[in-house]
């Protein structure tokens, strides 16, 4: 039955959708932050890992308030993800009853994300609802590939679960829906809690709720240490190059896989990491120039700070444009026996003249000016491999992991 409350979240569903997808004219796009921005276990799980925080921030508050005194109210009226879930789960009415057998995990995925978080590795931040939904419609960029699909199949799988065992997920799974109910049951407990003295068994109840609580928070901190520590004592090459102004060593941890910096890069060189940055790293962010994205010859333009300015949970900061422009994502390497330059022994210095940050230095080899890069100059912003003429490409960007800052002269537009 179609009702006005399912209008309502029909409407709120579509409006998320058309957010997600930055169909909106330029100028609002940076508002896909803001779906993503609402979640507590995002945006403040990302805040304290990150020990950043800001006016973006205060986004988040209304879902710690509200449950306070209207309970699940965003879960049942306002969540698109929820809404899905739950329309996907009037198909398959034989299994109902199914849900009542799983135990409320998300309650406990809540606290384990915020526990994770205070350690400063917040640990299934992905599985925030807002997030899923968020990534499947981001997804839809161009171009489209098998690869770029990759951050929507979250909320596919929760779909398949709902369509299976019926509300699964809003009434079991959901680390959101969590935390709303764990702040639903302390706003109930203070109100039927007589004052000054509670009767020994409200107190009894109290204590092993409590109880629930911290041990929650504790495995949680456990997990986020954990995690920091192997971080730490496991050292990769630094194959893969992360956008402008991401985390460091907690990037994979801070990363909640929401596809907002892959739909806000207007040059679609983001796309989701398929194991190079390691197992934790699946699907976060990663730039692909030309000699690993074919058919690609754009590269990470030196004015261009899109992907800074919309991601919820700190793991890429925003940056202004001054800033971005001393930032390295990269570095360069010129593969001698692939440039026609060193091997063939013609002139072609392409690289040079489309290099914005002036990195590309000449050098003679056997009468031929032949490039090679200045490390303290190259950002890795892929310019020079969009163009280099060589057939296999002879200049490769490699991933700086973290990015240092650098100090040059001011980038200048290609020739």
């Amino acid at each position: 039955m179609f009702t006005r409350r399912n209008l309502i979240r029909l409407i709120l569903f579509v409006a998320f959708a058309l957010l997600a997808l930055g169909v909106a004219p330029e100028p609002w796009r940076a508002g896909r932050v803001l779906l993503p921005a609402l979640s507590p276990l995002l945006n403040l799980g990302g805040a304290v890992a990150a020990f950043a925080f800001g006016l973006l921030n205060l986004l988040a508050l209304p879902l710690l308030i509200l449950p306070l005194f209207k309970g699940r109210f965003f879960c049942w009226r306002i969540c698109p993800m929820g809404f899905a879930a739950e329309t996907v789960s009037r198909l398959n009415k034989r299994n109902a009853g199914l849900v009542r057998r799983v135990p409320f995990l998300g309650k406990g995925l809540a606290l384990v994300i915020l526990g994770s978080a205070a350690a400063g590795y917040p640990a299934l931040i992905w599985a925030d609802p807002l997030c899923l939904f968020n990534g499947f419609f981001s997804a839809w960029r161009a171009p489209f590939t098998w690869v770029s699909a990759a951050t929507g199949l979250g909320f596919v799988l929760i779909l398949l679960a709902s369509l299976i065992a019926p509300n699964i997920w809003c009434h079991r799974l959901c680390p959101l829906g969590g935390l709303e109910e764990w702040l639903t049951q302390l706003a109930a407990k203070f109100r039927r809690t007589p004052i000054p003295a509670a009767p020994m068994p409200v107190f009894a109840e109290n204590v092993r709720v409590g109880r629930r609580v911290f041990l929650g928070f504790a495995v949680g901190s456990v997990v986020g240490l954990a995690y920091g520590k192997a971080k730490a004592a496991v050292a990769r090459a630094a194959s893969f190059i992360r956008p402008p102004g991401a985390a460091g060593a907690n990037f994979n941890a801070l990363c909640a896989r929401c596809g907002n910096c892959m739909k806000a890069c207007p040059y679609g060189l983001i796309v989701p990491d398929l194991g190079a940055s390691g197992i934790d790293g699946l699907f976060t962010p990663v730039l692909k120039f030309r000699s690993k994205n074919e058919g690609q010859e754009q590269f990470c333009f030196q004015d261009c700070t899109a992907c800074t300015r919309v991601c919820p949970t700190g793991a890429i900061r925003p940056l202004p444009k001054e800033e971005k422009q001393q930032t390295a994502i990269g570095l360069a390497r010129v593969d001698k026996k692939k440039c026609i330059a060193w091997e063939k022994g013609e002139y072609c210095v392409v690289c040079q003249e489309f290099c914005p940050y002036q990195a590309i230095i000449e050098v003679d080899h056997k009468n031929v000016k032949c490039p090679t890069v200045d490390e303290a100059k190259c950002r890795g912003c892929g310019a020079c491999e969009s163009q280099c003429p060589a057939q296999p490409i002879a200049i490769v960007v490699e991933g700086r992991n973290p990015q240092p800052r650098l100090t040059s002269p001011s980038p200048q537009l290609p020739h």
